[in-house]
């Protein structure tokens, strides 16, 4: 039987589903109910169903979030989304969510039925490919044991089914077992002889190989034994069997000094704390990834134990407050509350990984930056300064991310009280609100002018007079501010931003943002994300 998570805020709805679901007679339960997307995700992490249903409209999260969450962690469970609004907006977001179904408010057991049989064959042809992507592994037993240890770390697959697959290859052997212990190695940048003669996939192919052998010597000599897997170009996991905390330690000092010796780069490790049971070495390997990606506040190349870092994580709901109270207080222009906001807030990101420093900075970047350069106070004054994103994509370490971007926000609020006294119209604010919400329209200047009720000619005049653009420019630097937002997003294709900010062809969209920012899209994407 196929286990389904039904998630609706509504109580008489779900009951209704679950009664669907029992009259169905598909080999599908109702596994368990949520009526509040907080509710869903612990759910979901508990149980992992094999298919979630999920109404769009919670009362505390949008079902889409909800989704994204779970989305991240797996890319393989069948989605339903359940609504009572039929938005192009919403089946956008469910269709890049890879949604198996679309239903709309109230649903028949028809549809409801065709749903949930769609999602059956999807399982079933995912089991497929699984099945037939174990007995190519099988051919080639290293790489297959590395899948099989990222499968189970990165919770690809269940864990109960990976244990016993490993069982059967006697993973461990007969002489080692717990505790297990987790190594995260982020590997530094190559040398420039090793880049420039190797290809990418052919150096990530040698370099783990040789990796592997390192770390199994290691072990070895620290009295554990070491299974590796290569988790991407620059990151190695290790994990680490019969391994005592300070053998761990010695594995990672060694592994190091390997690294540096043999393959001539740096590697920064991070180490999870010791665990009794296989059923845990997921959030042991989250634990470890934690940690090395702490490497941009204590230093590259230096070996991280997980527990050094607990005692800095912030309160996340805390943070979020401070960002948007700093974005009141920016938008209004308040330099002393901007100065103690930043005091505090800054304090509270010192605490995290590095990772989800530059995630938070360059998101919020984004969002001032769209505000004081769109909202009516800006008037015919800008800021004469290099693109922030850019110079965010520069940095590498917490602090000078943090530094940064506080000393960018005192001048945005100090611009935006000196723009604040020009005093544009409300008028004019209104249109520039137009242009905003109307990006995937065309019409233009006659559209806007019919809104306003002015000819198109004097509009054109008063627009540039009042903002100090001309009405083309003002929409060119809109559209492309929202598609460096929409590209900040990775579940957005790039033809699916184009469309948005109102460009047909994805082609032409492609050149006309690299001739307005300097870089594809593509490029955009990898530079900042």
């Amino acid at each position: 039987m196929y286990r389904l998570l039904i998630v609706d805020d509504e109580y008489h709805i779900r009951e209704g589903l679950k009664l669907m679901v029992a009259e169905s007679g598909l080999s599908v339960e109702v596994s368990d109910v949520a009526g509040d997307g907080a509710t869903a995700l612990r759910l979901y992490t508990e149980q992992r169903p094999d298919m979630v249903l999920l109404d769009i409209n919670l009362p505390d999260m949008s079902g889409l979030d909800v989704a994204k969450t779970i989305r991240d962690k797996d890319q393989q469970t069948p989605l339903l989304f359940l609504t009572g609004y039929e938005s192009m907006t919403y089946i956008r977001q469910a269709v890049s969510l890879q949604a198996v179904d679309y239903l709309l408010k109230p649903v028949t057991s028809e549809d409801f039925e065709a749903a949930l049989s769609r999602a059956e064959d999807r399982i079933a042809q995912w089991r497929r490919s699984e099945e037939e992507a174990i007995h190519r592994h099988r051919s080639l037993e290293p790489l297959y044991r590395e899948h099989l240890l990222l499968d189970l770390l990165q919770q690809r697959r269940p864990a109960v089914e990976v244990i016993r697959e490993m069982d059967g290859l006697r993973f461990f052997g007969e002489t080692s077992g717990p505790p297990y212990t987790v190594l995260c190695c982020e590997l530094e940048e190559v040398s420039q002889q090793e880049a420039a003669t190797s290809e990418p996939h052919g150096f990530m192919h040698k370099s783990s190989h040789v990796f592997a052998r390192l770390a199994g010597e290691a072990a070895a000599a620290a009295g554990a034994k070491a299974h590796s897997a290569a988790a991407s170009r620059d990151r190695r996991v290790v994990l680490l069997a019969t391994a005592s905390c300070r053998a761990a330690e010695r594995t990672a000092q060694q592994i190091r000094q390997a690294v540096q010796e043999r393959l001539s780069q740096g590697v920064s490790i991070g180490i999870s704390r010791p665990v009794q049971r296989m059923e845990q070495l997921p959030e042991a390997y989250e634990e470890a990834v934690q940690a090395a990606e702490h490497r941009g506040w204590v230093g590259y190349s230096q070996i991280i134990p997980y527990e050094s870092i607990q005692a800095a994580e912030p309160n996340s709901s805390q943070l979020l407050e401070k960002e948007l109270l700093m974005i009141t207080e920016i938008r209004a222009g308040n330099d002393a509350a901007v100065h103690a906001i930043l005091q505090e807030w800054s304090g509270q990101l010192a605490g995290l990984p590095v990772k989800q420093v530059k995630m938070i900075v360059t998101q919020l970047v984004l969002f001032v930056m769209r505000i004081v350069q769109s909202d009516a106070f800006v008037g015919q004054t800008s800021m004469q300064e290099q693109d922030p994103l850019l110079e965010l994509s520069r940095l590498r370490h917490g602090p000078e991310m943090i530094d940064y971007v506080s000393r960018y926000f005192v001048r945005v609020g100090r611009h935006v009280r000196e723009s604040r006294e020009k005093g544009i119209p409300r008028k004019f604010q209104r249109a520039k609100e137009w242009i905003r919400e109307h990006l995937q329209e065309d019409g233009g200047l006659n559209r806007l002018a019919e809104y306003m009720n002015m000819s198109p000619k004097y509009l054109s005049a008063r627009f540039k007079q009042v903002t100090g653009e001309s009405f083309a420019d003002y929409q060119t630097r809109v559209r492309f501010e929202r598609a460096r937002e929409l590209l900040l997003d990775p579940n957005r294709k790039v033809a699916e931003v184009a469309e948005v900010v109102g460009f047909t062809d994805t082609n032409y969209f492609s050149i006309a943002f690299k001739k307005h920012t300097g870089l594809t899209p593509t490029e955009f994407r990898k530079t900042f994300l």
